[in-house]
Formats: C-alpha cells, sequence, structure tokens
C-alpha cells in the first residue's frame, strides 16, 4: 500500500503520546492506541480513510477538526504580492563586504575550500563611493521603518578598519533620525586600543570567531602566512580585552564552529581552561557542510553529550539545574526554547494558496553588498551564485528573482503540499542552490534535516506544556 498523503505526525515523550495536525498547527495528547493507528497510517500500513470509525477519539478529534486531509492547492508565499512594497520601503539590515581578503585560511570556510561553489579569498576590497551608494541605498528603502542595522563582513573587515570609520561618520549625517545598530564579525587578531573604543563610542556589537582550546581551534584556524597558533593570538587578545575593558567584553559574543568530529567535552573544555570567556555571550554551531564536498562526520562522543546537556538546559529552565553549572555553549539555547514556546498559532485549516516555512523576505532581513556592489541575499549564500544575486546596487532589487526565492518551494511543489513538516520547516533557498542553479533534488535531500527540526520543536513545545501541566513546574525563561 502507497503512504497515504497525511499532513500530520505522531510522536511520543516519556508522559505522553501526541498528535500534531498540520491543518490545524496544533498538537495534542492522544491515547495510546490512536498513536499506533496514526503511526501505521504514516507508514502506509493501512489506509487514511479506513481509520475514519476505527475509534470514538478519531471520531471525536474529526469532530473538532483535526485530521483533515486539506491540501493547499497553491504554492504562493503570502508576501509574494507585497514584495515589492517591502523591498522598496522596509529594509532592515544592509552587510557591507568590505573586503574579499583575510589574515586567516580556516580550512573549513568555503572561500578557503575553494570546491567551486564560491569565491576564492583575493585583494578586492569596497571603496568608500561604494559603501556610500549601500548606505544610500538603505536610507532610500527604508522609509517605513524607524531601525536599521549594518554589518561589516569580510573576509576580516578589520583589515578596513579605515573606512569603517569613514562610513560610521556618513551613516550620522544620512540616517540621522533612525536608530542604527552596527555588527562587525572578526577574528579579532588586528583589533587595538583605537578600534576597541571606537566600537565602545559606537556601539557596535562585536563577534569574535573561536571554535575551542588550542587543539581544536588550530586544527581548522589558521594563519595565511603563519605557522603561529591562532588560538594563541585570539585568547591573548581576548585576555586584554577582558581586563582592560570589561563592560565591552561582556556585550562581545564568541561564535564557536563545531566540528563535530571532536569529543564535545574537549571542545567544552576551553571555558574551564579559560573561565573568564563564560562572561561572553555564547554563539555555537556545528561546521556549515551544505554545498560542501567534505560533510560533517558526527562521533557518538560528540553526539550524545550535545544531547546530554541540552538535557541539562531542560532541566536549568525548570530550575532544577543552576546555570553555572551549564556548559556556556548551550546559553543560546534558552532563546531557542523561548522562540518554541512562541510557536504554532493554531488555525482552522490550511489556506488554498500559502508556502511552507523556510525562507525569509530575500534582501529584506539582511542584504548584502558585495565589494563589487552585487545585491546577495545573505552572507550564508554563495555569492557567485547566480540564483543568489538579486540585483546591485546601480540597477537596485531584481523583483522577480527575490520573487522566485521567496517562493522556492515551488520547484518542489508537489511533495511540499504533502508533507506534515508545511508550516514548521526550515529550507531557504539555500539549500536547494547547486552549480549556479535551483534544483529540486538538491532540496528534497535535505527535507530529513527539515523533518528532524520540527520534531525537535514539537517535543520541546510538548515538555514545556508538560512540566506546567503535570509537574506544575513553570519556567524561568
Amino acid at each position: 500500500m502507497e503512504t497515504a498523503n497525511c499532513l500530520f505526525q505522531v510522536f511520543k515523550t516519556i508522559n505522553n503520546n501526541y498528535l500534531y495536525d498540520t491543518n490545524r498547527n496544533q498538537i495534542v495528547v492522544i491515547s495510546e492506541s490512536t498513536y499506533h493507528t496514526l503511526q501505521k497510517v504514516s507508514e502506509g500500513k493501512i489506509s487514511f480513510d479506513s481509520i475514519s470509525e476505527s475509534s470514538n477519539e478519531i471520531k471525536e478529534l474529526k469532530k473538532k477538526g483535526f485530521l483533515s486531509n486539506k491540501h493547499v492547492h497553491e504554492i504562493e508565499h503570502s508576501y509574494s504580492k507585497y514584495l515589492s512594497t517591502l523591498l522598496e520601503r522596509r529594509l532592515q539590515k544592509v552587510t557591507l563586504q568590505l573586503t574579499q581578503n583575510c589574515n586567516f585560511r580556516c580550512t573549513y570556510c568555503h572561500y578557503t575550500c575553494n570546491d567551486g561553489g564560491q569565491r576564492v579569498h583575493s585583494s578586492k576590497r569596497m571603496t568608500m563611493e561604494m559603501a556610500k551608494k549601500a548606505i544610500l541605498f538603505l536610507r532610500d528603502h527604508s522609509i517605513d521603518i524607524p531601525e536599521v542595522y549594518i554589518g561589516f563582513y569580510g573576509g576580516e573587515p578589520l583589515l578596513e578598519f579605515s573606512m569603517i570609520e569613514k562610513i560610521v561618520d556618513f551613516i550620522k549625517v544620512e540616517l540621522a533620525g533612525k536608530t542604527v545598530h552596527y555588527t562587525l564579525t572578526t577574528n579579532s587578531v588586528l583589533m587595538d586600543d583605537r578600534m576597541i573604543k571606537f566600537f565602545i563610542e559606537n556601539d557596535v556589537s562585536i563577534v569574535i570567531s573561536l571554535d575551542g582550546p588550542k587543539e581544536i581551534n588550530d586544527k581548522h584556524r589558521v594563519f595565511a602566512s603563519s605557522s603561529q597558533s591562532t588560538f594563541e593570538a585570539i585568547i591573548q587578545k581576548l585576555k586584554y580585552i577582558y581586563q582592560n575593558y570589561p563592560k565591552f567584553f561582556k556585550q562581545t559574543t564568541v561564535n564557536m564552529v563545531m566540528d563535530p568530529s571532536n569529543d564535545f567535552d574537549q571542545i567544552d573544555q576551553l571555558f574551564h581552561d579559560y573561565p573568564f570567556l563564560k562572561k561572553m555571550h555564547i554563539s555555537a554551531s556545528t561546521i556549515d557542510d551544505v554545498g560542501a564536498t567534505e560533510k560533517n562526520v558526527y562521533t557518538e562522543e560528540f553526539t550524545s553529550k550535545l544531547q546530554y546537556h541540552d538535557f541539562l538546559t531542560y532541566l536549568y529552565i525548570f530550575n532544577r539545574f543552576p546555570d553555572k553549572l551549564r556548559s556556556p555553549i548551550f546559553s543560546s539555547q534558552t532563546s531557542a526554547i523561548r522562540k518554541d514556546l512562541d510557536s504554532l498559532t493554531a488555525r482552522e485549516n490550511l489556506p488554498d494558496k500559502d508556502a511552507p516555512g523556510g525562507p525569509c523576505v530575500p534582501g529584506e532581513v539582511r542584504l548584502m553588498v558585495t565589494v563589487d556592489g552585487n545585491f546577495v541575499i545573505c552572507e550564508r549564500v554563495s555569492e557567485i551564485s547566480d540564483p543568489m544575486i538579486i540585483g546591485n546596487i546601480d540597477t537596485g532589487i531584481q523583483i522577480e528573482k527575490a520573487l522566485k526565492l521567496l517562493n522556492v518551494a515551488q520547484i518542489t511543489a508537489d511533495q511540499c503540499k504533502n508533507c506534515w513538516v508545511f508550516s514548521n520547516c526550515t529550507l531557504c533557498a539555500k539549500y536547494a542552490d547547486v552549480n549556479g542553479s535551483l534544483s529540486a533534488s538538491e532540496r528534497l535531500k535535505y527535507c530529513q534535516k527539515a523533518q528532524h527540526d520540527a520534531c525537535r520543536m514539537l517535543r520541546r513545545k510538548a515538555l514545556i506544556q508538560e512540566a506546567a501541566e503535570i509537574y506544575h513546574q513553570s519556567v524561568i525563561i
């Protein structure tokens, strides 16, 4: 029997069985017998139509509007008709690629490994004229919003610090009246007192990359023209900032790119060896291997311990485990759990016309301007891939290209319409980009990832509900 295109998913926790209904975008507790019946349906062992009268609970669920087999008829994002207006009047951020050069050659960096899907490191740099054009473009296309964001990016943006100073002076004049937030991602090695004082004076949020203790960090993060330890250079810089600019230090973020082939405890050892780092914000993720030739290898030591620390995070938010004993790597998990609590807005049914979750509005949220003046949808995609380039500084944003990315799920319409993850999909256009085009087969490779992400979110949601209802336990987030 072929698997029915049923828009639901069943899952378990230690306390309950649950049904997630895609049409209603809700989770409800179900009995063990109903769980097994619906699981058989989802596996194609019995037909969907045959369960209508199979139990009183299923009858009651259907009576309440659950287990409807209504599908979206047409894939079209609800913002499609407003896209032109959004990009004309509501741009939120521009990221300036100040240089394509870098004093590091990190092995996992797409610009270093050069597998053909990205540019290479080069001596290209943004001119001041180009930077001014980008700022004026943001000014003229953010008429309806009072706050905007400017990102300084590279390569290594501190190679162009003098230009950063000039850009900020220009912004103070041209964006007067708006609240401007600045961000800068750096390896920190070039940072000096002059720069730090400038960042403090202009409230620039700094993200510094550091991947773990010396032997782990230095495995991937190496200097472009030296055999010296990048870890030693970064940790000495962080110590200096901590000792001389403590307030600025606490407001700075360390970005950890974790190699899952390592033991998680070995990565976490960084904070035992250098406890002062716990005072910083920590943002951690695994190596981004989307589009990479070499994929991540996950060891049991990494995966099992990651899950254990995730469990400790739940104990923390239930006020059962002290925050000071948690791994700082999981400090950002609190906001992720809060986001899950706010997810799943209930509805009657899926509309006739809709698009899966995943894509942001291309160009509105994090438009990147390259050194050549091209508009790329964000810094996380290939800047040499034609679908990701949605215009340039002289001709503006090409609405049709942005619209195609917003509705990237149209290339996998049949599969998306019949997928229970529809509303909670995490796949943006990046996951369809291969060899400079949008590929249905490439996008479908990541469906399992989207399903895993959705299941994780649903279990989090259910666990929080159980804590409140079964254990009368409130959360502290």
